[in-house]
């Protein structure tokens, strides 16, 4: 069976990314800027078959919500989404969005969170690193106990802009 996965384009001042939604929800942000080159490659990653098609107007709903966000009109995803995932990782990702808007917290304290030692702050930078879901499922707001922001998969300037959108310095 081949499942359909639509895709467009946020286009906001100076912010550029694609993202990805099924009928059941958005599955993909990518990063900014990038091309859609990221979005394939990630397709082409996923366990099953897919139809990647454009549908601006399918989108539309997220695409919306994406520009309040990045207009500072909105704090808070309320779409649906699709996780494709393994077990591990879904519960990290899901643990991402209790860290409140315009707050940070680092990988050791999500480790905890989830009930597990610190030492498995690795395994959970790991995990956050493969979200497909950057932004929506906010790892940004993830980093380090000490020393400057490492490691997003959008790049560390891309980071930096939403922390900062977000009031973090």
């Amino acid at each position: 069976m081949v499942k359909t996965i639509f895709y467009s384009e946020v286009l906001y001042d100076n912010w550029s990314f694609y993202i990805a939604a099924t009928e059941n929800g958005l599955v993909y942000v990518g990063s900014s800027p990038q091309t859609f080159d990221e979005l394939k490659s990630w397709v082409n990653n996923l366990t099953f078959n897919t139809d990647l098609i454009r549908d601006d107007n399918k989108l539309a709903r997220y695409i919306s919500q994406f520009e309040e966000y990045l207009a500072n009109r909105r704090k808070n995803f309320t779409f649906p989404v699709e996780l494709f995932g393994t077990p591990f990782q879904i519960e990290v990702w899901k643990k991402l969005l209790t860290i409140p808007y315009g707050e940070t917290t680092t990988y050791s304290e999500i480790a905890i969170a989830l009930n597990r030692k610190p030492g498995h702050s690795r395994a959970v930078g790991t995990a956050i690193g493969k979200n497909p879901l950057q932004i929506v499922y906010p790892c940004h707001r993830v980093g380090p106990k000490v020393g400057a922001p490492k490691g997003f998969r959008g790049g560390l300037p891309m980071k930096k802009a939403l922390l900062s959108l977000e009031g973090i310095k």
